[in-house]
């Protein structure tokens, strides 16, 4: 049975372990210094653009920047804080985000018909922090009325141009920091590729970067934002000239050596279904088996008469 007693000693007792254990109730964030520093730093919680789940993040009064706090999670993974260890090896980045993204989603439910003034459109709590914050809304809709009254328009031809020219400049930004967007993404972290990018489609980069910012999208805009770039069903990996040449002139080779193989298989195959035959027993064996036939074992001794 409880009683009060019993709960303010036990809530006490969670109190005083989670102050004895500040390091495993902390977390993990990386952040520049400037940002750090800066006395209008703060965060707030804001629904993603994407799925609308509650998401974290940062704004910047000093710059009029907003930042998007990722979070990086794998299994087994610990933090070693002086002589502590934390549980939770998670991480958090933050990184820059545009908030007309932020915007979107509102401007396209509420002001598809009609326009309605951006302090309005942001009333709610949590955007009215962000309504100094916007700009660049002329991209993805319409000012009607006056400058004073900022009253917007959702346009989505506006949106869907303003969305391919970004997918577009990603695509450039991506191929001139040599990110590897091919199927070997994975290994080329650790083993140098010697595919250089004028090799690689054009198309390739296209979809990497379509699907950066197919992230901060909702699903019925990600499709017509593909419906723009009329990607392949299956991209195939595109080389250079030099390349293909040498492929095709191999053709007769890698026949043999499928067929080759396939000989080899099938004897392997036929070898082990063979049953071996028993080696005859030497004299030494033939003495042994004639000694052990009339032995018993231990257990036998044991047994009730």
């Amino acid at each position: 049975m409880t009683t009060r007693l019993t709960k303010k000693l036990s809530s006490g007792n969670q109190t005083t372990s989670n102050l004895k254990n500040p390091v495993e109730n902390s977390w993990i964030i990386m952040i520049k210094d400037s940002l750090f520093e800066n006395n209008s730093f703060r965060i707030i919680t804001l629904p993603h653009p994407a799925h609308g789940t509650p998401s974290k993040y940062v704004l910047d009064g000093k710059n009029k920047n907003i930042f998007e706090i990722v979070t990086f999670n794998e299994p087994y993974r610990s933090w070693f804080i002086g002589e502590t260890v934390k549980s939770d090896g998670s991480f958090m980045l933050v990184t820059p985000i545009n908030p007309v993204f932020i915007v979107l989603p509102r401007l396209r439910e509420q002001c598809k018909d009609r326009a309605m003034p951006i302090n309005d459109l942001l009333s709610e709590k949590g955007y009215n922090e962000i309504t100094g914050f916007i700009c660049g809304l002329d991209n993805i809709a319409d000012l009607k009325g006056s400058l004073e009254l900022c009253a917007y328009k959702y346009n989505e031809e506006k949106t869907l141009k303003w969305l391919e020219e970004k997918v577009r400049k990603l695509s450039k930004l991506i191929r001139k920091k040599n990110v590897h967007v091919t199927s070997g993404v994975s290994s080329a972290t650790f083993i140098s590729s010697t595919l250089n990018n004028d090799d690689i489609d054009e198309e390739f980069y296209l979809k990497y970067a379509f699907g950066i910012l197919s992230d901060y999208l909702q699903d019925d805009l990600v499709e017509l934002l593909e419906s723009k770039f009329d990607f392949k069903p299956e991209l195939i990996e595109t080389v250079g000239t030099k390349r293909k040449s040498n492929c095709n002139n191999s053709n007769d080779v890698k026949r043999i050596k499928c067929e080759t193989l396939a000989e080899d298989i099938q004897s392997m195959d036929c070898s082990s279904t063979e049953v071996k035959k028993q080696k005859p027993l030497t004299a030494k064996e033939k003495a042994r088996q004639k000694a052990a036939s009339g032995t018993k074992t231990i257990s036998s001794f044991f047994v009730k008469k």
